[in-house]
């Protein structure tokens, strides 16, 4: 993926802004939320053929059967290539938030949006990563 130049500031404000909006399903979601981001640092829409698609939990998990994918890894694999386990700025991450896999975006720590808002995890709740360079 290539990068704009203030990719940092372009990715710091789109953490700020959405800290402020509510988790909704198939608008604010995880996977919604951590697609926004590599928009917002300059990249393509991953998430361009689902947006729209789905307005529930369940509506999600039919998209997640219907793309072939059982969780959130082998999801951003498809997407994203193999995962290089890199942590680093503007990372994409899925992580383990209560017992399930989330998908967020590492800045200074992994940032989540759930349903209760955007949330930081510890770094020991990653379970993989994609450095996106």
């Amino acid at each position: 993926m290539t990068r704009k130049n203030d990719w940092p500031a372009l990715l710091a404000n789109y953490l700020l802004n959405t800290r402020k909006k509510p988790f909704q399903w198939g608008e604010n979601d995880c996977c919604l939320f951590a697609a926004n981001a590599i928009i917002a640092m300059g990249g393509d829409d991953v998430a361009s053929d689902v947006r729209g698609r789905y307005k529930t939990a369940t509506g999600a998990a039919r998209v997640l059967k219907r793309l072939g994918v059982r969780d959130m890894v082998e999801l951003l694999s498809q997407r994203l290539g193999e995962p290089d386990g890199k942590i680093c700025r503007g990372a994409i991450v899925v992580v383990d938030c209560n017992g399930d896999q989330v998908v967020g975006i590492y800045y200074d720590k992994p940032w989540a949006l759930t349903e209760t808002g955007l949330t930081a995890l510890p770094t020991s709740s990653i379970i993989q990563s994609w450095s996106l360079n």
